[in-house]
Order: C-alpha cells, then sequence, then structure tokens
C-alpha cells in the first residue's frame, strides 16, 4: 500500500526534504509518495532579500524557481505539487484540508506528515516569501522602487535583516552620500542580546563606517503622513522621550507571523509556535514531525534549519521500517551565524569566537546565491551536498 508523505511548505526547510525523500529515501522504500503543498508555485531563496531589494543588483534566476519545474525529474506517480495553503490540520485523522489557489478545498489523507510552513513578514515585505510568486514579486519590484526614488531611508529593526539590509543600503548609498540611511535598533546594540558583545559592537561599528546612521534604544511607535510623499516617524527612546523623523521610505524588517494557524491549538505554545519533541515529532503524534521556524525546539535561523532537516532525512528509513529514531541533539548554548555587513564586510559568532570581518565578508559576500540554484534543485544544502 502507498504510503503518502506530505510536506506543508516548500521554503528552507520543506524544499531539500522533499529532493531528499525522493532522490534516496524512495529508493529503499518504493512504496511512499510525496505530496508537497505550498501557497506559492516558486522556491524563493529569501537568505539574499536584503540585496534582492536594491535595484540592480541581483536577476531573479539567482533567487526564485519553479517548483513544479524544479521537480520535473521525478516520476508522476511518486510525487504531487499542490499550490495551496494548509487550512485544517486533522492529527487524529492523519488529514490535512488545504485551501487551492481558485478558493476550493482539498482534503488529503497522509501516512505521515511534515510541516516545515516556516514563518511570514510582517506588512507584507519581501524578506519572506509572500502567498504566490506574483505577490512576491509586486513587493520586490515596489521596494526596489521606492529605494530608487528615496533620499532618505529609515531602516526598523536591529535583527540580522535590519542589519544586512542597512549594509546593503550603506554600501550602495550613504557610504558615497547619495542617499541618507538610518537603522532604528530596540536595544544599546544591533542584533539580539544571546550574541555576544564583541559580534555587536562590530556590526555597529561597520554600518557607521558605511555612512549608517544608528539610533540605538529607540522604537517606532507610529507612521504619519508627512509634507508631500514623506512619512514621519514617531520614535520612542528607552529613556522615556518621545521625537519624530521624517523620511522619504520607511522600511520595517522586524516581526514574524509563525505559519501554524491550521494546526490545532493544543499542538502550540504561547508565541504559535508547534511544540517539537527530541525526535522532531508533535508530541502525542509519532506521524506528525515539524522542522524549522515553525517548530519551537531552537530559535527562528538558517543554520538550526539544516541541522534538524539533515537529521530526520538521515532518520526516515529507520522510521519507515519501525525502528528507533535517533534523538536530534544540540547545544542550546552554542550559537553560530554570519551576519554580512555590505557585500565584503560582515560579523558573527561561531561558539564562543568572532570571526574576523573579512572571513564572515568572504563567507556570504553573495549571500548564497552562489549556490542557491543547487539548494533549490536539491543537490545540496547550506553546509554542502548531502
Amino acid at each position: 500500500m502507498t504510503k503518502t508523505i506530505v510536506i506543508l511548505g516548500a521554503g528552507l526547510a520543506g524544499l531539500p526534504v522533499a529532493h531528499y525523500l525522493l532522490s534516496r529515501t524512495a529508493a529503499t522504500h518504493k512504496d511512499i509518495r510525496i505530496v508537497l503543498v505550498n501557497p506559492s508555485d516558486t522556491f524563493y531563496w529569501n537568505l539574499a532579500s536584503p540585496r534582492i531589494v536594491l535595484p540592480g543588483q541581483l536577476v531573479e534566476d539567482k533567487y526564485m524557481w519553479s517548483i513544479p519545474e524544479l521537480f520535473a525529474k521525478y516520476p508522476v506517480d511518486k510525487f504531487e505539487f499542490v499550490a495551496g495553503k494548509a487550512e485544517t490540520l486533522s492529527p487524529e485523522d492523519n488529514s490535512v484540508v488545504v485551501r487551492l489557489a481558485d478558493g476550493s478545498s482539498r482534503t488529503i489523507a497522509y501516512h505521515t506528515v511534515i510541516v516545515a510552513t516556516g514563518a511570514d513578514a510582517r506588512d507584507n515585505m519581501p524578506w519572506k516569501p509572500l502567498s504566490s510568486s506574483t505577490e512576491t514579486r509586486e513587493a520586490i519590484a515596489k521596494l526596489q522602487g521606492a529605494i530608487e526614488k528615496a533620499k532618505s531611508i529609515v531602516v526598523a529593526g536591529g535583527g540580522v535583516t535590519g542589519v544586512e539590509l542597512a549594509g546593503e543600503l550603506g554600501a550602495a548609498y550613504s557610504k558615497s552620500g547619495l542617499k541618507e540611511v538610518t537603522l532604528i535598533v530596540s536595544d544599546a546594540l544591533p542584533l539580539e542580546r544571546r550574541i555576544m558583545r564583541r559580534t555587536r559592537e562590530s556590526a555597529l561599528r561597520q554600518l557607521t563606517g558605511l555612512g549608517v546612521k544608528v539610533l540605538v534604544e529607540s522604537r517606532v511607535i507610529a507612521v504619519l503622513p508627512g509634507q508631500g510623499s514623506k512619512q514621519t516617524l514617531e520614535i520612542s527612546k528607552q529613556a522615556g522621550t518621545k521625537t519624530t523623523i521624517e523620511t522619504d521610505l520607511f522600511v520595517p524588517t522586524y516581526g514574524v507571523i509563525t505559519n501554524t494557524q491550521f494546526a490545532p491549538a493544543s499542538m502550540k505554545d504561547a508565541e504559535g509556535r508547534l511544540a517539537q519533541d527530541s525526535r522532531l515529532r508533535a508530541p502525542g503524534y509519532d506521524n506528525v514531525f515539524v522542522l524549522g521556524d515553525a517548530g519551537n525546539l531552537q530559535p527562528m535561523q538558517g543554520v538550526n534549519v539544516e541541522g534538524q532537516l539533515r537529521h530526520l532525512t538521515k532518520q526516515f528509513d529507520a522510521y519507515l521500517r519501525g525502528a528507533a529514531m535517533d534523538e536530534y541533539k544540540f547545544d542550546s548554548n552554542k550559537i553560530m551565524m554570519g551576519v554580512s555587513v555590505g557585500p565584503s564586510g560582515g560579523t558573527g559568532q561561531f561558539g564562543s569566537m568572532k570571526p574576523f570581518s573579512f572571513l564572515v565578508g568572504m563567507m556570504r559576500k553573495q549571500l548564497g546565491t552562489n549556490y542557491s540554484k543547487d539548494y533549490a534543485a536539491g543537490v545540496r544544502t547550506l553546509f554542502g551536498k548531502w
């Protein structure tokens, strides 16, 4: 009897898992069939989004590919792509209801489901894929046009996306005085507090060197119409004072919305992320696996997605044979991350070490676009070939 494995989400987690199961696991387990469900029919390399949104920096074939074309190499009886969004997951019944692009619904019964639906960026910003390839393209084009016209740009959010975007804008515009670029961060330094201070100080120093003005301990609490086409930002400082900034363009990079609305409330934590056990299962359901940003086991970070998907794919043979699966083990105190600050700079943290800026710059120079096509094709993951 055919074992239907439904994968919800075709992003950085779901897409490579689908490739692996079809190209490797299916050779041993000939009774499996993969159904990949995703709202958009394209795979979007959002890791390069801080550079994608700058006019003239990257062509589309470096960051977006047709999912049906990527999977056309597999037998049609082994794979199906469903363009739609998960609406209701019923783990007790082993089924999921999918809302299709035409507005109709389809119920898909499964032997196993892998939830890899990730998260959306707020305000329809293209830091994550939008509901369709058309919407993603339109959001990119809209922001590119706005950046091109603006003389002053304010980026809000001191996370990785905010720092990388401010760095790209600084290198392209503010370093040479073409545009005024400001980054607003809520803490005393950019990046998360869990990242060591030296790394955060390095990010601040490099941004300043690119001509970016960094406002620390500040939050945007209101965006109001300004004179002409300008926007007026109301800023709250940690000290309790308020001020305003007038800008041509305001770009928020903070906040994500986890795509788990379809799952029962009992499976989610207070933030809406799905619970994961040590084998990446949803507790209480042996045939429901959760990967990446949709799950709550690790912080939302590409390197964590990498570790989880590599572990699960290697354990799937044992799972399908009914054998014991190894636990997914990781050091919750060990931070591995790199942040580009412009095309030639960067900073990061590798455990307890801060790598030299030029090393991170070399590693992150192309924001993964030098191997993104192979990732999309299932040839490799973030850290290399399978």
